[in-house]
């Protein structure tokens, strides 16, 4: 969309949209830092970081790239889903409320 789009932006209210990421985890302790990071600068204990995201040496890849893309507001939209899923098929689990609102990701099984 471009700027000069916006007096069309009432054209596509109320319909749904669907964002795609794929990422390859190169180094897992690397990402286990950052969303451990994450977490602690948002107020976890380092007791519910683990519970979390597990231990640095046996990361929850899931959970830590859940931690870390999980999308903040956007203006003018309602998040519906946030999933993060393996390649492979996944099992649906849900986690605890943010920001008022549930959110959503898979786990491989």
């Amino acid at each position: 969309m471009n700027l000069h789009d916006i007096g069309h932006v009432s054209e596509t209210a109320g319909k749904a949209f669907t964002v795609t990421l794929t990422l390859n985890v190169e180094d897992a302790r690397a990402l286990w830092s950052a969303a451990a990071d994450k977490a602690l600068q948002a107020g976890m204990t380092l007791s519910d970081v683990l519970d979390t995201i597990g231990p640095r040496e046996d990361p929850a890849i899931a959970d830590c790239l859940a931690m870390l893309t999980a999308p903040s507001a956007i203006a003018g939209c309602v998040l519906d889903d946030f999933d993060v899923s393996a390649a492979a098929s996944a099992e649906p689990v849900q986690l605890p409320r943010g920001a008022g609102r549930p959110v959503l990701m898979s786990v491989a099984g």
